[in-house]
């Protein structure tokens, strides 16, 4: 058996494995609903690309919707370091680091796909509602953290405390990775990040940012 490092419960081979054929699952899934579109791919399909019996995904996933919620979750949650190293440097100037955040952000949906990108507002409400807080999602600790060195160094705005700077540009950034997903052939999400995060993060900072 092993043991967890965050929970110190000792997991199973047979637990593993689950977690392991979850994963695959979602894989496989993500990869047909990217290239055929979530609506023109069935559950046989993804049974039949797995090469599992469908059984086996009706065990680890309610239905189909079910399926794409938990994706959307998984990619919610990627690991984005960047802020996390060189914090107090980088705190020093936080505009241009704040800025590639979330235009990195806004890529990791992008490069997921539509699919994935026009369910964002159903994934971080189901984040919320099941967690009572965005805390396990990297990239919105991240900046909440960034966001408070930056204002003990006095280079961003406190006349709104960290948690409520970080709601705001989290708010943003979803409505922007949905935008995208509606008008994806019209614009590029790294030309959505261009044209509104300049103006909506300087009116946060204490630096120059000329």
């Amino acid at each position: 058996m092993k043991e967890t490092a965050m929970t110190g419960k000792r997991v199973t081979k047979r637990q593993l494995q689950t977690e392991a054929n979850r994963q695959y699952i979602m894989n496989v899934a993500q990869e047909l609903f990217s290239r055929q579109g979530y609506e023109k791919t069935s559950m046989k399909e993804i049974s039949t690309a797995a090469r599992l019996p469908i059984g086996s995904l009706y065990y680890h996933f309610k239905n189909k919707e079910d399926l794409l919620l938990k994706i959307c979750v998984d990619i919610a949650r990627t690991p984005m370091p960047n802020l996390s190293q060189d914090t107090v440097q980088k705190a020093k100037k936080p505009y241009g680091h704040l800025f590639k955040e979330i235009d990195m952000y806004g890529d990791v949906w992008a490069n997921a796909g539509e699919a994935f990108a026009y369910n964002v507002y159903k994934t971080f409400e189901y984040i919320y509602d099941t967690e009572h807080s965005y805390l396990s999602i990297d990239f919105y600790n991240n900046i909440l953290n960034f966001i408070k060195v930056a204002q003990n160094m006095g280079t961003f705005d406190t006349s709104v405390s960290a948690e409520e700077a970080t709601e705001y540009l989290f708010m943003i950034i979803r409505t922007l990775i949905y935008e995208w997903s509606q008008t994806r052939s019209h614009h590029e999400d790294v030309w959505l990040c261009g044209k509104y995060l300049p103006r909506i993060l300087k009116t946060f900072m204490k630096e120059q940012t000329e």
